[in-house]
């Protein structure tokens, strides 16, 4: 660079003058090289002329736009953007932004429609850079262009296609659990449900959980809740058939563990490399006891009515990768008054900011105060404990089912 005094400098046949920081330094030839040779479109208006006007332009304004250096000096900037309102394109809020940042004597970048000399449109990424001269007056704007059509476009279409695929998860996700369950007289259901959190820290992650209840035509009632490895449109895929055998399943029998077992064969192809969690709950108006069988599921909660809660059922093989499975079930005492809380992992394994798990204590403890067996306080309670232990940090999907003997 040459060190002299300030002076103008002709680029291009028009006169520029500008200096660096107070430096002295002036735009020399070097510097116009420099621009003319950078692959981005470059171009500057003298700002203290009305209307603001191109002075200077490079070949990659040439470029990009087709506009010659002949045809662009002496205008204003918008003349890319004639018509375009007309067609649709929005140029109103990117041109309000340029507007802004030249009154205010600020750089900044700004993506606006323009249209090249051919008339076709791209999307200029336009960084605009004041030039100060020694007492802090600006004369002059420096515009770097870029279009960044392409890039936009695929922004937009990865935009696109994961609202497409949201809106596919929400649709998959009602309909892997029943709309509403059906009234049972003698008994009072909770159900929460908790699609796992989105990364944008939403909830609607595709679920591997599910639950049912169903009533039998000899007034037996069966519920179950489930977990599918895996979150996604597979794991889904591979919930509904499990949800949809389980169905089947129960108009066969009314044993937990042969229905368990019917399902297990119902699944193998279904659930492919993945595995399946159940828990089956069978109970009569008639009878004091309900029967449980667990298919690798965490076991169930027991709340009697008088004593404390313990958890229930006898462990048994998951669902999926094993072509035989071993099933037990087990008799508890469910008298009036009280309840048993069925539940996914999501529960026991919700971690808080140093990865502690919840666990079946902190689940135990979440009730141990609790006087009420209401479903609906019971299923609060854990909910409640759930969200103190997790804080503000992400959650697995989760889902509980309370089922009480009412009294009386």
């Amino acid at each position: 660079m040459t060190w002299v005094p300030p002076s103008p400098v002709v680029a291009d046949g028009v006169s520029i003058t500008g200096t660096g920081a107070g430096s002295g330094v002036v735009l020399d030839e070097v510097l116009l090289r420099a621009l003319r040779a950078v692959q981005q479109a470059v171009c500057i208006s003298d700002v203290s002329l009305p209307d603001e006007p191109v002075v200077w332009v490079n070949d990659a304004f040439t470029l990009t736009t087709g506009y010659l250096a002949a045809e662009a000096v002496g205008r204003n900037c918008r003349f890319l953007q004639d018509g375009l309102s007309e067609r649709g394109h929005d140029t109103t809020r990117p041109a309000a932004r340029i507007r802004a940042l030249l009154r205010e004597r600020r750089s900044g970048t700004v993506v606006i429609p323009n249209r090249r000399r051919d008339g076709s449109v791209f999307l200029n990424e336009l960084s605009l850079s004041p030039l100060t001269e020694p007492d802090g007056s600006v004369r002059y704007y420096v515009a770097v262009q870029r279009d960044v059509t392409a890039r936009v476009e695929a922004q937009n279409a990865r935009d696109n296609a994961h609202a497409e695929a949201r809106a596919l998860a929400d649709e998959l996700q009602r309909h892997l659990v029943p709309h509403r369950l059906p009234e049972v007289p003698w008994l009072d259901v909770a159900v929460r449900y908790q699609p796992a959190t989105r990364p944008d820290g939403t909830r609607g992650e595709v679920s591997g959980d599910f639950y049912d209840l169903r009533t039998l035509p000899d007034g037996e009632v069966v519920a179950v809740i489930g977990d599918v490895s895996g979150r996604g449109p597979r794991a889904a895929a591979a919930t509904a058939a499990l949800r949809w055998a389980v169905r089947g399943a129960a108009g066969a029998t009314s044993e937990p563990a042969a229905l368990l077992s019917l399902v297990s064969d119902a699944v193998q192809d279904a659930l492919d490399e993945r595995f399946a969690t159940v828990a089956a709950l069978r109970l009569r108006r008639a009878a004091t006891e309900a029967t449980v069988a667990l298919a690798g599921h965490p076991q169930l909660l027991l709340l009697p009515a008088d004593g404390e809660p313990r958890f229930v059922g006898t462990p048994g093989t998951l669902l999926g990768p094993f072509p035989e499975v071993e099933l037990h079930d087990a008799v508890v005492d469910l008298p009036p008054g009280s309840s048993l809380l069925l539940y996914t992992d999501g529960v026991t394994e919700a971690a808080d900011a140093s990865h502690r798990l919840l666990g079946e204590d902190g689940l135990l403890a979440a009730v141990a105060g609790l006087t009420s067996r209401r479903s609906d306080d019971v299923a609060d309670a854990v909910l409640a404990a759930v969200a103190r232990h997790v804080g503000e940090g992400p959650t697995d999907d989760l889902t509980l089912m309370v089922v009480s003997r009412r009294p009386g």
